[in-house]
């Protein structure tokens, strides 16, 4: 075990949901409406939302899932061996440290990681689902309950090593900014907000200015991580896809309009586009497990088309700064781990990237450290940034 001086921080690891985790700390009328899992019948739990089967993951997300790491080789194109997220399949709930915070942070310790971005697993396939009506008055509900849930098992980062992140909900801005309150009254340094317009409306609109101003004021990093998204029903039926693929089952084109990097680049242009940066200057911005092969193209683009409009053109004013600036300025990417980080780095600048390990998805890393592996060729002092010192500049 090392002595502490020399460990990683992690930007992107996980835990795996137990069944309630949405229900433990429901009101007792809103139980039957949240998120359950049937294990009525043999094999994998059946995975709802009230009477409906939960349309992102349709079996429990941990019943059957790949170990850690296994997909390495496959990703880095070493091998065409290990292309799914289910080879050699494990009972994710079975396995200590992926449930249990004193067995994670052991393994912490063996993995020489001082401190992670805990992110959900489950809990980023849910929330989209339940903004449709038959579901909506349960939305908030199940979002408190699972947050609930989330301070009693991993805590918010009060010992400066598991900083869990709460799921937020922009469908109501009241609510959104009640619950974004009380998480931050709790110790929450981060959340999870689901990428994408909400009710007809772009994130960048003024009418969730309350809730990116609370997010500024209180130095609050809002992360957008890969999941279910809007993006599915907005682009999919239009070619005749499904409008709700199941997680590891989309077919390419399904990938490509509404699954990959869509729902991101799309979000972070519409934050630029309609000036939230402007108005919330100290705003900051997580982009974990998108990738980051969007972002160069996307920036480039942008700065184009921003040279082109008249000020009349801007819906909520013009931008303070190019489109490219403003991502160096406020945002932050984790990206994967066979990305081209010296390219990142030199787009957003080397102290907004993170290292992000995915622990213990099969896509991700066995053992964090190897994300250093990928920065052959940076300055030592740029290594060490993007292994330890951003991620802690995020949390001081």
């Amino acid at each position: 075990m090392s002595d502490g001086t020399d460990r990683i921080n992690d930007a992107d690891n996980h835990y795996y949901e137990p069944d309630d985790c949405f229900s433990r700390h429901i009101e007792a009328r809103f139980k039957p409406r949240t998120m359950w899992i049937d294990r009525s019948k043999p094999g994998p739990g059946r995975m709802h939302i009230g009477d409906e089967r939960c349309q992102f993951f349709s079996v429990g997300a941990a019943d059957s899932v790949g170990a850690p790491g296994i997909m390495k080789e496959f990703l880095r194109g070493t091998t065409d061996e290990g292309g799914s997220p289910s080879l050699n399949p494990i009972d994710g709930l079975s396995v200590k440290e992926f449930v249990d915070r004193e067995a994670r942070l052991d393994k912490m310790d063996e993995q020489n990681v001082n401190a992670c971005l805990m992110l959900p697993t489950t809990g980023v396939g849910i929330e989209p689902q339940l903004r449709e009506p038959q579901h909506r008055d349960a939305l908030y509900p199940s979002i408190r309950a699972f947050n609930r849930w989330l301070e009693e098992d991993w805590g918010y980062g009060a010992d400066g090593r598991i900083y869990g992140a709460p799921l937020l909900s922009l469908f109501d801005v009241d609510e959104g900014v009640r619950e974004l309150d009380r998480v931050l009254a709790a110790g929450a340094r981060f959340g999870v907000v689901t990428a994408g317009p909400v009710d007809g409306r772009s994130p960048g609109d003024p009418h969730f200015d309350p809730f990116w101003a609370r997010c500024e004021e209180a130095g609050f990093n809002v992360v957008f991580h890969i999941g279910r998204t809007p993006f599915s029903e907005m682009y999919n039926t239009p070619w005749g896809l499904r409008p709700h693929p199941p997680s590891h089952r989309h077919s390419m084109m399904e990938y490509v309009l509404s699954f990959t990097d869509r729902p991101v680049a799309d979000t972070m242009t519409a934050l630029v586009a309609d000036n939230v940066f402007g108005r919330f200057g100290g705003l900051k911005v997580l982009s974990v497990e998108y990738g980051s092969s969007w972002l160069d193209p996307l920036a480039t683009k942008l700065d184009h088309l921003a040279r082109l409009f008249s000020k009349d053109m801007w819906r909520f004013g013009e931008p303070p700064a190019t489109p490219s600036e403003l991502f160096a300025k406020h945002l932050w990417v984790s990206p994967f781990f066979e990305d081209d980080i010296p390219k990142l780095a030199a787009r957003i600048g080397v102290d907004h990237v993170l290292n992000g390990s995915d622990y213990p998805h099969p896509e991700g890393l066995l053992w964090p450290v190897e994300f250093e592996d990928e920065l052959d060729g940076m300055a030592a002092a740029d290594k060490d940034k993007i292994m330890r010192g951003n991620f802690a500049a995020l949390v001081a």
